[in-house]
């Protein structure tokens, strides 16, 4: 159950003094009567800190969505102890959301106060929890057909809100409605939408509950196995999450499993330990139902006395808790144990009451055994046509809940949630292959790009290289060939020099024929 609180405040809006606000003061002048009135009562009940500190806030709350967050709080701490004030706690929530809802068609300044529908300043989701701690609250007293009722309308509520968490809780709690009507395939089929939303989630405690819960389901078909295999699943989840509360249910219907098996010295010590536990808790309800279980435990072991002391202190338990179907338990078992020891009268007088209050409840398994019980008392005090009434009745309701269909419908439920989880699980295994193929693929495609840029890049450069090389050799040879032409012209030259070296040679008289002639000049 959520607390959580608004973050803006609400604003207060001028009413026009019509009917409506009249009608509406007598109305808050009732509510706020009835609180104090509860709120006395309550301080009285109150044993716990958490539940004074809820009550100090509740006196300075306005009538705003705290108040109604602090109510529900309240009324879950009660429901265990106290479910008919927790029914006034919750009605008195409904009471002030239902007035803040007609306060948003009032508008200010042309705009709504608020809008419920699209769950505005949370009321959407606070209505469909109160709604839903209403449903189980009568649930707890066994008022199935009003339980139902409430469930139905929150998970409505949240359906619309697209709220999976709401709708989980809502689905199991209807499960748990249909489970004590003993319609197994609807309360199965619910169980396990829940469980698979809670698994969507990854809500451990949720996952842990429903396991439970379909444990439950498989106890009253008298699948022994595969119930402690459900109920074990479901105390190791509790355990890993530290959820007290989980772990004292569950080892509890792990006690119911042992006992219905014969082994009595392990359904004992598993039920004291639930027992403890739900003490420690201050959890009357299952206190009461822990209590029965003892005694049936040692009933069946054949120790009356201690059996009868179980039962009576659990009638105790239940009566205080205002809880009609474990009532009926009490009372059925005290009279089982005054048919064995002959007091026929007194078994009548609590048969007839545990029968009378099973019908009322349609908590139609039990309504059967309290058949059964009634034709052997018949029996034993000789009206056998009573007695045979009484075994045709049992036999009717026993043919409606244990039929063959309904035993194939469970298991086809079952058979298509694993077919469905096994599938799920197969598909998110081929989507992780596919996405490691696509990955692979991917990061191929990376090696192949860049592979392919760094060939193109290796060309590029290459071609540059080349490009780089031709151009160079182009040079070397434009160089060779004007070197060449160089070479050529500079001998062309010389060949001139020395051809007219040589004519000049050939023309000019030699050094010594000058000297010659002169020197033959002077002398003459």
């Amino acid at each position: 159950m959520t607390n959580d609180k608004v973050k803006r405040p609400v604003r207060s809006v001028p009413f026009r003094k019509d009917m409506t606000v009249r009608m509406f003061v007598i109305r808050l002048f009732c509510f706020s009567l009835f609180f104090l009135i509860s709120y006395f009562f309550i301080l009285s009940q109150a044993q716990n800190s958490k539940i004074d500190s809820l009550l100090t806030l509740l006196k300075n709350d306005r009538l705003d969505t705290n108040k109604v967050n602090h109510l529900n709080a309240l009324g879950w701490e009660m429901m265990n102890s106290n479910p008919d004030t927790a029914i006034l706690l919750g009605n008195q929530a409904l009471e002030i959301l239902n007035f803040r809802h007609k306060a948003s068609n009032i508008k200010t300044q042309g705009e709504p106060l608020m809008d419920i529908n699209t769950g505005k300043f949370g009321l959407g989701t606070l209505l469909s929890t109160t709604i839903g701690q209403l449903g189980v609250y009568y649930w707890l007293k066994s008022d199935y057909s009003k339980a139902l009722d409430y469930q139905l309308k929150a998970l409505k509520l949240d359906e619309a809100l697209n709220n999976k968490s709401g709708i989980a809780k809502r689905l199991g709690n209807i499960g748990n409605v249909y489970v004590d009507q003993a319609d197994y395939p609807k309360a199965l089929d619910y169980y396990l939408r829940a469980l698979k939303i809670g698994e969507e989630l990854g809500d451990k405690k949720r996952i842990a509950t429903r396991l439970g819960n379909i444990g439950n389901v498989y106890v009253d078909q008298a699948d022994y196995p595969k119930a402690l295999d459900y109920y074990l699943r479901a105390l190791k989840t509790f355990e890993e999450d530290g959820d007290k509360d989980g772990v004292a249910i569950q080892i509890g219907n792990i006690g119911i499993v042992y006992r219905n098996q014969g082994d009595y010295p392990k359904a004992i010590d598993y039920y004291s330990r639930a027992l403890k536990m739900n003490e420690e808790l201050k959890n009357k309800n299952r206190i009461g139902l822990t209590l029965n279980n003892i005694g049936i435990t040692y009933r069946e072991q054949g120790d009356y006395p201690k059996a009868i002391d179980y039962y009576f202190r659990a009638l105790k338990m239940a009566q205080e808790c205002g809880d009609k179907n474990q009532t009926a338990m009490a009372l059925g078992n005290i009279g089982n144990v005054y048919t064995k020891t002959g007091k026929y009268k007194a078994a009548e007088e609590y048969l007839l009451k545990a029968f009378n209050m099973f019908k009322e409840t349609s908590a139609q398994n039990e309504e059967r055994v309290a058949e059964e019980e009634l034709a052997t008392l018949c029996e034993k005090t000789n009206r056998h046509r009573l007695a045979l009434e009484h075994y045709k009745n049992a036999m009717a309701i026993k043919d409606t809940l244990f039929n063959a269909d309904k035993d194939k419908e469970i298991t086809r439920k079952e058979m298509n949630y694993e077919f469905e989880k096994k599938e799920a699980a197969a598909k998110a295994e081929q989507e992780k292959k596919d996405a490691v193929q696509k990955s692979e693929a991917g990061r191929q495609r990376v090696v192949l790009i860049m592979t392919s840029g760094f060939l193109i890049l290796v060309l590029i450069f290459a071609g540059f290289i080349f490009r780089a090389l031709r151009i160079t050799r182009k040079q070397k040879q434009l160089i060779e060939q004007q070197k060449k032409i160089v070479e050529e012209k500079q001998k062309e030259i010389l060949d001139s020099i020395h051809y007219a070296r040589r004519i000049q040679t050939a023309l000019l008289p030699t050094e010594r024929y000058i000297d010659k002639t002169l020197n033959r000049l002077i002398k003459n």
